[in-house]
């Protein structure tokens, strides 16, 4: 059966087509599914759909068709779709760069229960990018991520603690945070316990 499904998809694809262009038809076919999928009302299929046309992959790029469908599919509580909205008025390299966008989409990731989503809020608090700076707020935020094993929260809040942002200097309090964090094997926090003489 599964032979037969293999088949008839090759045959689909069209037989003696160079690699190029059957790879070019399999992502059509894929945003075509895909694209059907999402106008039926399945949130996991909007969001790939955004992402499909943000990367031009089977269909022309057009970034305000992505926005459409992230924002379709965050209004149904996909924070992936959030977070790439976020990242879009983040980096503003596909649209105008809007920080207090940025950060609004990473609030809804978060709310929706993303590590990503709060990570990228804490940085967005520490930074004061979109935001009014509140280190307060931003510990909150990473905290919240560090709950979740977001490794680079368990960095940012050591190195808080270690250069006192926000909070009194506690280098024990910091070093605990790095060990977390370099024990889920990011290097940054590794180094600043090697550079310390301290092991993981």
């Amino acid at each position: 059966m599964i032979v037969g499904v293999w088949v008839a998809l090759l045959m689909a694809l069209g037989c003696g087509r160079s690699p190029a262009g059957e790879k070019a038809r399999a992502a059509e076919v894929y945003f075509e599914q895909s694209l059907a999928r999402a106008e039926f009302g399945d949130v996991g299929a909007m969001h790939d759909v955004g992402v499909l046309y943000e990367m031009g992959e089977g269909v022309e790029a057009e970034v305000e068709r992505a926005i459409w469908w992230y924002e379709r599919a965050a209004g149904e509580r996909n924070p992936e779709s959030a977070i790439n909205l976020g990242n879009l008025y983040h980096f503003g390299e596909l649209v105008e760069r809007d920080g207090a966008a940025a950060a609004r989409w990473y609030r809804r990731a978060a709310e929706l229960g993303s590590a990503q989503g709060m990570l990228n809020l804490g940085v967005a608090y520490a930074s004061g990018d979109g935001v009014e700076q509140d280190f307060a707020e931003a510990m909150r935020w990473y905290k919240q991520a560090a709950a979740k094993d977001d490794m680079f929260a368990m960095h940012n809040i050591g190195w808080m603690c270690a250069e006192g942002e926000g909070v009194e200097v506690d280098e024990e309090e910091a070093t605990a945070w790095m060990r977390r964090s370099a024990r889920l094997d990011y290097t940054p926090a590794q180094e600043w316990l090697v550079e310390r003489g301290l092991d993981w």
